[in-house]
């Protein structure tokens, strides 16, 4: 490994180890003597072996193997954290990396450059754009946390892992229970808040929710939704001293998404605020986009209810932004933040206010008379402005979204919180859609959110209830009329007898993670069908949709081997199917996914191909049998000539490429014969037979293949 690799990495004050294999670690630049400190045998053996006698590091080195275990270029960094031994302090950071086939782990000690930039006022800003390092250090906390507690609904058996974590860091951090009653608060916290909570007989969680509920309207929205949440805290100390705090709340849920347990994590960010202070600019704008910043916002927010004029207040979310930061770091993210507010700003009238309220949030507060078509049409162009590709230094590209909140004054409030509470609202329903919206805050976008929250609880328990049910939708090859395989189509019925459709309780699985547990159900109960077609002599693939959020569940793999074994049935008759975006979304991931099931003989299948992706560079790298037709060109191909002429090239491309193709939505003879006299390999859709529950489709089999036995055409309407 060069040397050049460290200061490309900015990485100097550093030590340099080559993973030998697992738990074992070569030395390869060890020249500073604070390593002695935490590795003492990195020098003297010129090797170490993990675990040591750090947490932090430990805890670190298990994702580093995953981490090359898995990945083919990259590197992934543990965020700062706080080593004291023998009075000794350090700052340090952790990167695994690889270059040439090799894994390396490099320990960076940033003490001497943290201390050197508060030396000068320019620190601040530094510590402000620097942000994102505290919020990494508290992610990092909150992933050995939330491994660590779901480990067990108690604390029993791990509470001396727990201890390990949270005791040894200088940020504080307070575990509740899902009632918000104190289960561990770490040393750390206690010394946030100095001596004084023991003068008043109040533990440090009750005063951080105190603050948070009288500082923040989204408070009972983020507690009675169990959401994550991250922000600025103030506290006002006697007799007259204030601190600010950073907390990030995390709440630890189960497959379910039951809270089991709530992560608290504070930061005391008073020197940088006072810092600020000094200069009045950063005070109220935002150092990073150089717009006014939450504080700013509020006051002008006071100030135009008390102004008693009538005004539309729009808050708006950057789509995925957490994701964003994670795949192309916080550095790649602060410059899409900063080119965002670039292209929207010319949109924002002068007597408008454009302000920074958070990591990826907006707010604008339009203070001309205008109506509410207006306030939507400026919405729509926001969006679609932010829609538009940002390109990154390295060449690559990436698409952000926006989903925006609205609400007026008085109309449907007059106060700053409450206003504020309904836009928030107006914009968590917003995020629940596929698409970047705009919603206005009504009496029906709150009892939406009340139906939302309803099926939420209900789609917690509707697998142990029973209440799913796998109907079968056939796919016949237009050749000969025979059933190759059916597509598994997920239906709720609820105990009170309600039918749920997918496109209502889907959205809502995806969004709160619900999807995961029951797409893992999907996968099993396909299986079990499979298993007993085999026994009635019956071969038919089935054919299985993964979500999104399923390709980033790590355990998903494990769980089609176990299904696949469990039920003896063999892995060419099972297909996954993939919605194009998630090829462009997930690319990683879904290559290591698609390239392990096809070593098991799993088959893999592209839905909805042709919906809005350039992913077609994608079906030559990715192991692919089938791509599938979206449903819009079938439906009207035999009037659109444009529909037809896509559809040719779409079976052209993929024959080339060696792939078969199913088309959806066949509902006319017509759309058949073109589809037959064109080559296309395979369809499903109402003009041979609609979504059957399984019976209903062993029946249909039946009498499909004596039909063919016969020598009559089984593709007629059903």
């Amino acid at each position: 490994m060069n040397i050049s690799l460290f200061k490309a990495l900015g990485i100097i004050d550093c030590c340099v180890f080559k993973r030998l294999d697992a738990d074992h670690y070569e030395t390869l630049y060890a020249e500073h003597e604070w390593i002695d400190l935490l590795l003492p045998q990195a020098r003297q053996e010129k090797s170490f072996t993990s675990p040591c006698d750090s947490p932090f590091l430990d805890d670190f080195l298990m994702q580093a193997e995953e981490f090359w275990e898995y990945a083919d270029y990259g590197k992934i960094e543990s965020g700062i954290w706080n080593e004291k031994i023998n009075d000794q302090e350090l700052k340090l950071n952790a990167y695994a990396t690889m270059d040439n086939g090799d894994f390396y782990l490099i320990i960076d000690n940033v003490l001497d450059l943290f201390k050197q930039r508060q030396k000068t006022l320019q620190s601040a800003r530094e510590l402000l754009l620097s942000n994102d390092k505290i919020v990494a250090q508290q992610e990092y906390i909150h992933q050995r946390l939330d491994e660590l507690l779901n480990q067990s609904t108690t604390l029993k058996n791990i509470q001396q892992p727990i201890t390990e974590v949270i005791e040894k860091t200088e940020v504080g951090v307070a575990i509740l229970s899902p009632n918000l009653q104190p289960i561990s608060q770490n040393p750390a916290l206690y010394s946030v808040f100095d001596t004084q909570l023991a003068q008043a007989e109040t533990e440090p969680y009750q005063l951080i929710l105190q603050l948070f509920e009288k500082q923040y309207p989204e408070f009972e929205r983020v507690i009675s939704t169990g959401s994550r949440w991250s922000g600025e805290l103030f506290w006002l100390q006697p007799p007259g001293n204030g601190k600010w705090l950073k907390l990030a709340i995390y709440p630890v849920k189960t497959d379910f998404q039951q809270i089991t347990h709530w992560v608290f994590i504070v930061n005391d960010i008073s020197q940088v605020k006072h810092l600020l202070q000094n200069n009045e600019k950063l005070t109220h704008y935002d150092a990073l986009t150089d717009i006014p910043n939450r504080q700013y916002f509020w006051m002008q927010l006071e100030q135009s209810v008390n102004n008693a004029m009538p005004f539309y207040l729009l808050y708006l979310d950057i789509k995925n932004f957490k994701r964003i930061n994670e795949i192309h770091g916080h550095s790649r993210g602060d410059q899409i933040i900063q080119e965002l507010v670039e292209r929207i700003a010319p949109h924002i009238s002068a007597s408008d206010m454009l302000a920074r309220i958070g990591g990826g949030e907006f707010a604008i507060i339009r203070q001309k008379t205008v109506t509410e078509q207006q306030c939507i049409d400026l919405g729509h162009i926001l969006i679609e402005t932010a829609t538009q590709p940002f390109y990154l230094p390295n060449g690559t590209h990436c698409e952000i979204g926006l989903n925006i909140g609205a609400a007026s004054f008085p109309r449907d409030a007059d106060d700053a919180e409450t206003l504020m509470k309904f836009a928030d609202l107006a914009v968590f329903n917003a995020k629940k859609a596929t698409k970047s919206s705009v919603q206005f805050y009504s009496q029906k976008l709150k009892d939406a959110s009340q139906r939302i929250i309803e099926l939420e609880n209900a789609l917690q328990n509707a697998i142990t209830n029973h209440e799913f049910e796998l109907f079968l939708q056939p796919m016949l090859d237009l050749t000969t009329g025979t059933i190759l395989k059916a597509e598994a189509l997920l239906r709720w019925n609820r105990l009170d007898t309600e039918k749920i459709g997918p496109d209502e309780f889907i959205p809502i699985a995806e969004q709160t993670g619900l999807i995961v547990p029951i797409g893992k159900w999907v996968i099993s109960k396909a299986c079990e069908m499979i298993s007993t077609l085999n026994h009635r002599g019956q071969n038919c693939k089935l054919s299985v949709n993964l979500s999104p959020r399923q390709i980033s569940d790590r355990h998903l793999l494990d769980f089609i081997r176990t299904s696949i074994k469990n039920n003896h049935i063999q892995p060419d008759q099972l297909e996954l199917e993939l919605t194009e975006g998630v090829l462009v979304d997930n690319y990683d991931k879904v290559q290591f996914l698609l390239t392990e099931v096809r070593k098991l003989g799993v088959s893999v299948s592209i839905d909805d191909f042709g919906t809005g992706y350039s992913s077609l560079s994608y079906l030559k790298k990715l192991p692919i049998d089938h791509i599938k037709i979206d449903r819009s060109f079938i439906q009207d191909l035999v009037n659109d000539e444009n529909d037809k002429a896509i559809i040719l090239a779409i079976i052209a491309m993929a024959h080339s490429l060696k792939l078969n193709v199913i088309a959806e939505g066949v509902e006319t003879e017509l759309q058949r014969n073109f589809l037959q006299l064109n080559h296309c390999n395979l369809a499903q859709g109402y003009l041979f037979s609609r979504p059957l529950p399984f019976a209903q489709f062993c029946d249909y089999l039946t009498t499909t293949a004596n039909q063919t036995l016969i020598g009559q055409s089984a593709l007629g309407p059903k």
